[in-house]
């Protein structure tokens, strides 16, 4: 077997930190963007340009995260729905990928803790930070999470097959996210992660139509990774970007054996 097939600790605390400030920045920029008291409602009116702002704020973050030593030394998955479409792909044992999910969850919610706390009653006083559907309705929010989810894992997934082309699947992941989080806000609120909705909806006791959200992105990661594998496709390592400076333990790592071997 190529590579590690349990991670450490310093793999999980990597995805703990890493989902942590992304809730930290990203719910903080939707709190500042579209509570009623913020500045924001006045410098910039159009609802559509406030959006478009905060997609680029919370994939901005992600990308960064992913690019920094967090994301080098776990890969960067600070998604249950990457996660788990690395585990179909045989790139990360099933225990390895529990603790990984665990960390993400545990960071998701304490970076919605310190947003709650940073931010106060701007927080308290409105849902900003649940993932709820739209006018459309539960089943267009469920399919728009699924689909959205779909595509941007296919994206991964096509990038990191190539290693030439692996060093940007995070930047060109960002890049489709800013994208997706607009167009998909007004139907679903745009969560395409589980535990980024799941974290606002436990510290907020707001439950309705969760498990669209813990659902949906699973099943279209889980979609992208079929489809690639009947396309005969692999993946060299479950990491968003590999550095070779930062130990892989992923399971089945094939920069890891060709590093062995030179």
């Amino acid at each position: 077997m190529r590579g590690g097939s349990v991670v450490g600790w310093r793999e999980v605390f990597s995805e703990f930190a890493g989902t942590a400030l992304l809730l930290l920045f990203g719910l903080s920029a939707i709190v500042m963007d579209f509570s009623q008291d913020s500045p924001m409602m006045t410098l910039v009116p159009n609802v559509d340009l406030r959006r478009l702002l905060t997609a680029v704020i919370f994939s901005l973050c992600g990308t960064l995260i992913i690019y920094s030593p967090l994301g080098r030394i776990s890969g960067g998955h600070i998604n249950p729905a990457v996660t788990v479409a690395f585990l179909r792909l045989g790139k990360i044992s099933a225990k390895s990928a529990i603790a990984y999910i665990a960390a993400q969850v545990a960071g998701a919610v304490a970076g919605a803790v310190i947003v709650s706390f940073i931010w106060g009653h701007r927080v308290k006083n409105s849902r900003l930070m649940v993932t709820v559907p739209g006018p459309a309705g539960t089943w267009a929010a469920l399919a728009v999470e699924a689909a959205a989810t779909f595509l941007l894992i296919s994206l991964i997934l096509v990038l990191l097959e190539r290693p030439r082309l692996m060093p940007f699947a995070a930047a060109s992941a960002g890049a489709l996210g800013i994208i997706l989080v607009f167009l998909a806000a007004p139907v679903s609120g745009a969560g395409l992660n589980p535990a980024r909705s799941l974290a606002p909806a436990a510290i907020s006791n707001t439950w309705d139509d969760l498990w669209v959200y813990l659902l949906a992105p699973v099943c279209g990661a889980l979609g992208a990774a079929i489809m690639h594998q009947m396309r005969r496709r692999t993946i060299p390592c479950g990491k968003l970007i590999h550095d070779r400076a930062y130990a892989c333990r992923l399971k089945n790592c094939f920069y890891s054996e060709f590093r062995r071997t030179e």
